[in-house]
Formats: structure tokens, sequence, C-alpha cells
């Protein structure tokens, strides 16, 4: 969509970037790699992951499938939010809970600004953090949750967004060699390439919703 503003956790990018799924997901969107944003920090937090992988210091399941080149490429290229483009009073109250990580709270800040502006474009948060979702549901702080109402797209939504736009099989294809690198889609996603498209669905809906 033209004029959009699209604000990527480091999450998004990961799995995205492994399904072999991120440039399809800009696609469907209709957008271009300027109006995509992501952290400053992301570049640094995926070559440490990267290192650590390389150096036998991380045994986690999901880094032999993660796709690190195309993380970091990605990283490496696309614009970051600057200090100076968040509302620090969001920032600040979204801070204050213990559930609440920095980048999340730096996305929605970041947001909310464009939003306040006087010819604001449409802005949107991609995040594959639930407990900054369900936490952000029960805080009170209703100018801020008014301002991202309909505004917050998670992993298992852009799954489904590519599944519309391209089909079960094609999406199916992507995953199921890599479905390690997440717990939720595994499970959507387990049987393999025998997955039924109807059972998978309504469990990505299933989950998307439990948010």
């Amino acid at each position: 969509m033209s004029g959009c503003l699209y604000c990527i956790d480091n999450d998004i990018i990961k799995k995205l970037a492994t399904f072999d799924l991120f440039n399809e997901t800009v696609q469907c969107f209709g957008i271009e790699p300027q109006q995509i944003r992501i952290l400053g920090t992301a570049k640094y937090k995926f070559n440490q992951d990267w290192a650590k992988f390389k150096s036998g210091k991380s045994r986690k399941a999901q880094d032999n499938v993660t796709n690190y080149e195309k993380i970091l490429e990605l990283a490496e290229s696309l614009p970051t939010i600057l200090d100076s483009e968040i509302d620090s009073e969001v920032f600040a109250a979204l801070s204050q809970d213990k559930d609440i990580q920095a980048g999340e709270a730096i996305l929605a800040s970041h947001i909310v600004r464009v939003l306040q502006q006087p010819s604001p474009n449409e802005a949107f948060v991609l995040t594959g953090d639930k407990v900054f979702l369900r936490t952000l549901a029960m805080l009170d702080i209703p100018d801020i949750q008014v301002s991202l109402i309909n505004r917050i797209w998670c992993l298992e939504q852009l799954v489904l967004q590519n599944v519309k736009v391209y089909g079960f099989e094609v999406v199916c294809r992507k995953i199921v060699p890599v479905r390690e690198c997440d717990m939720a889609i595994k499970a959507v996603f387990g049987s393999g390439t025998q997955a039924v498209p109807d059972n998978a669905l309504v469990t990505l809906q299933s989950q998307g919703n439990r948010i």
C-alpha cells in the first residue's frame, strides 16, 4: 500500500527470512524497501547470534535451519528507526512494564509518532512477540492502545496472508524444511508436506487470534 510504513521486529525478520517469505510478504502488501523500518540494533544482534552459532556456543535446534545470511543481508540494507523518530513519552510509558522489551517499545512509539503528524501515513508493526501484544492489551494506557488498534500483525497472520496470495502449497513447501525455527509454526506444519490445508489454516487463525 503506497504511503504506508511497516515497522518490523527482529523475530519477524528472522522467521520470514528463514521461511524464504520475506520478499513475498513485502509484495503481499505492495510496498517498497524504503517503506520498511527495523531496529537500529538489529544487525548487531543478528551478527552476535550468528557468531555464537558458528562458534558452537548456541545449540538451539532452530539455529540449524536459521538463514543467517539472508537475515544479515536484510538487517544491513533496510532503513532503521532513529532515536529522534520515536515518541519519547510513549516509549517511556511502554518501557515501565517489565514484559515489554525495548525493541517493541521503539517500534510502537515510532508508529504512534508517525500517526501524530499533520498529514500522517498509515503505519503498522509486524511483531513476533506475543507477550508484548498480550501485555499491551492489559495495560491502562488507552491513548496508546487506541492508536495501535488494527495496526499490528503477528507471524501467523503474515503466514496466512501469504497463503491467501500465493496458495497453501507454495507456502507449505517453503516452510516445511525449516519449520523447526518456530514452535508455533511447527505445530501447524508438523506433518510436513502432508499438512492438511483446512486444519493448518484453522490453527494459524486460532494462534493469530490468541493475542
